[in-house]
């Protein structure tokens, strides 16, 4: 069995998904928090292939915020009027002692990356192979949030491809 090695690019960006899901008061770091870690942590080839493509993480942020506020519509809450009506007291963020689990998604997306590495015969575990991980989750939420932002798990695929094609020389 091969050893594979985390690449700093890819802990930072873990760790930053942490607090990306802190931040925005979730209860599990998921596949759309890996993504805005991705973005958060702004290194790699991962990193690189989205912001190619004009992926912000504050646009990623505005997206899940409005999947959010979608999705509370459609069972008749508005995320809007709570915010309005909470005012200075409305507060997402999680207490910093909190424990964060990694959710169903979260995991299938780190075992899918894990699965990349191997099938990319590569000795370390980067960001390009947790973005590959992420687009891999059809249906999942990181793979909507790139499309409400008008980017396709092709094209992301595409340019990540390039980027590690650039940087093997």
């Amino acid at each position: 069995m091969r050893f594979i090695r985390l690449a700093d690019t890819s802990r930072k960006s873990v760790e930053a998904a942490f607090e990306e899901a802190r931040t925005l008061g979730h209860d599990s770091v998921g596949d759309d928090d890996l993504l805005l870690g991705i973005l958060r942590a702004d290194e790699g080839i991962g990193a690189a292939a989205l912001t190619s493509l004009g992926v912000t993480l504050e646009e990623a942020r505005e997206e899940s915020e409005g999947m959010l506020s979608d999705a509370l519509s459609s069972i008749g809450i508005s995320f809007e009027e709570i915010r309005r009506q909470a005012g200075d007291a409305f507060e997402m963020r999680l207490p910093p002692g909190r424990r964060l689990p990694l959710s169903p998604r979260g995991k299938k997306v780190l075992v899918d990356a894990r699965k990349e590495v191997r099938r990319l015969g590569d000795d370390y575990l980067g960001t390009e192979h947790v973005l590959l991980g992420i687009l891999g989750t059809q249906g999942g939420t990181a793979v909507r949030l790139l499309a409400g932002m008008g980017v396709s798990p092709e094209v992301v695929e595409e340019r990540l491809y390039q980027f590690r094609r650039q940087a093997a020389g």
